[in-house]
C-alpha cells in the first residue's frame, strides 16, 4: 500500500524520537543519580517504556516506585519496593504481572531470585507474563494498571471507572487478526506502530464519557474503545490506525515550532452537542493530528479491501467507514483550506515542514475521494454521530443481495 508519508517523516521522527527520550533520560538522572549504573544509557527500548512518561507526569499520588518502572530492564540483581493494586496485582515493565493474595499492600521485591518479600516473609505469588499479540512485538495490557487510571477521565475531567480485563478477553481475537492484517498489508505503517506504539489498551467506555484515552503523558500506547457490541477487526483495523496514529503523529511533531507557523492552539472550530452536553474546542493541533489519523485509516481500510480481505458484512463495514471518514476528512480540511482548489491558506498556518507533511495529507483524501466517490456516493450518513457505527449505518444503507 502507497504510503508517502513514511519516507517524509522519518527525519522528523527520528528527531522526535530523540528529544523525547533525552528528556526522559534527564528526568531519570533527576530523580536517581545512579540511576545509570543500573540501566543501559544506549537502549532507547528502555527510555521509550510508556509508563516511564506516566510515571512522570502522575497526579494521583498513589504509591508508585520508579524501580518498579525501569528495572525490568536491568541485568543488575537487587532488592526494591512494590506496590499491589486493588487485586493484588503488580506489573513490572519487560517481566510480567505478579498476582498475589494481598491486595493493597507494599513488599520488597528481590530480582536476583525473583522473590517477594513482606517484612521478611516470602510472599506467595503467580507470574504471569507479558500477553504478546499473536505474531507481533505488541504487548497488550490486559490488566488495569494503576499508573494508567489517571487518564481515565471523561470530558468534565472526572475520574471514570474503566473496564479492561473482561472486554479484552472478548476482542484479543479481533485484535490479533487486525494487528496481522495491518503488518501484512501495510508493512510501512505496521513498523511505525511496532516502533512508537509498542503497548496497548482495549477498553469499555460510552464514548459520551469520553472518546479516547490518548495522550503524551502515556506516550507508546494505543488505547482501543470497543465500546460496540458488534466490533470485529474491521473495528480494529480502523482504530489501530487511527489510536496509533495519534501516538506517532505526537513524536513526528514533538518539536512543535518546527511544524506551525501559527500558535497551535489557535481555534479553528467549536463544536455545540446538541443535547448541550458538550462544547469542543478543536484547535490547529487538534485538526492537524485528526488529518493523519484519517490518512492511517484510510491506508489501512483501503489496503484489506484491496486484498480482498473482506467479504459481505465486514467489506460493506469497511466501505462506510472510509465514506465516512471521506466526509470527515473534508470537513477537517475545509477549516484550513478549501480540499479542491490549488490555492493554500494553509501557508498561513505551516512552516515548509508543516506543508510537507500537510500536502499529503490532503493528497491522499484527494485520492481517496476519486478511487471511492461512486462506489459510495449513494451511502446515507446523516444517522452518524461523532464515531462511525455500523448499526446506524445498516439502518439507512442495507447490505446489498447478491
Amino acid at each position: 500500500m502507497n504510503n508517502p508519508i513514511y519516507n517524509i517523516s522519518k527525519p522528523f521522527l527520528n528527531d522526535g524520537f530523540a528529544k523525547l527520550n533525552q528528556n526522559i533520560k534527564i528526568l531519570l538522572y533527576k530523580k536517581k543519580e545512579d540511576i545509570f549504573d543500573f540501566i543501559d544509557f544506549e537502549n532507547d527500548k528502555i527510555f521509550s517504556e510508556p509508563l516511564l512518561f506516566a510515571y512522570f507526569n502522575n497526579k494521583l499520588q498513589k504509591s508508585q516506585s520508579i524501580e518498579s518502572v525501569i528495572y525490568g530492564y536491568s541485568e543488575k540483581n537487587i532488592k526494591f519496593d512494590l506496590f499491589s493494586d486493588e487485586f493484588g496485582r503488580i506489573y513490572l515493565p519487560n517481566i510480567g504481572w505478579f498476582l498475589t493474595k494481598k491486595p493493597n499492600d507494599s513488599f520488597v521485591f528481590d530480582k536476583s531470585n525473583m522473590k517477594l518479600f513482606k517484612e521478611n516473609i516470602e510472599i506467595d505469588f503467580v507470574l504471569e507474563e507479558l500477553e504478546i499479540v499473536e505474531n507481533t512485538s505488541i504487548e497488550l495490557l490486559k490488566y488495569s494498571i494503576p499508573l494508567l487510571k489517571q487518564f481515565y477521565f471523561n470530558t468534565e475531567n472526572h475520574l471514570l471507572d474503566v473496564e479492561i480485563e473482561n472486554i479484552t478477553k472478548k476482542q484479543i481475537k479481533f485484535l490479533t487478526i487486525a494487528y496481522n492484517l495491518i503488518r501484512t498489508f501495510v508493512s510501512t505503517q505496521y513498523e511505525l506502530i511496532e516502533k512508537y506504539s509498542p503497548k496497548c489498551v482495549i477498553f469499555y467506555v460510552d464514548t459520551y464519557q469520553r472518546n479516547s484515552f490518548a495522550t503524551l503523558s502515556a506516550q507508546g500506547i494505543g488505547f482501543f474503545n470497543a465500546y460496540q457490541d458488534d466490533y470485529d477487526d474491521v473495528f480494529f483495523v480502523d482504530d489501530i490506525a487511527h489510536q496509533t496514529g495519534h501516538v506517532i503523529f505526537n513524536i513526528m511533531i514533538y518539536e512543535s515550532n518546527r511544524f506551525f507557523k501559527k500558535d497551535k492552539y489557535t481555534i479553528l472550530e467549536v463544536i455545540n452537542m446538541p443535547d448541550g452536553s458538550l462544547i469542543e474546542n478543536r484547535d490547529l493541533h487538534v485538526i492537524f493530528h485528526a488529518l493523519y489519523t484519517y490518512y492511517t485509516s484510510f491506508i489501512c481500510l483501503d489496503a484489506c479491501i484491496e486484498n480482498n480481505v473482506w467479504e459481505g458484512k465486514k467489506k460493506h463495514e469497511a466501505m462506510g467507514r472510509i465514506a465516512f471518514y471521506i466526509n470527515k476528512c473534508y470537513s477537517d480540511i475545509l477549516l484550513i483550506d478549501n480540499p479542491i482548489h490549488s490555492e493554500e491558506k494553509a501557508t498561513e498556518y505551516f512552516t515548509n515542514d508543516g506543508l510537507l507533511i500537510y500536502r499529503e495529507l490532503k493528497i491522499k483524501w484527494k485520492d481517496m475521494y476519486k478511487k471511492w466517490f461512486d462506489t459510495t456516493k449513494h451511502f446515507d450518513m446523516s444517522n452518524q454521530p461523532y464515531n462511525f457505527t455500523y448499526s446506524k449505518f445498516l439502518e439507512l444503507n442495507p447490505l446489498p443481495q447478491n
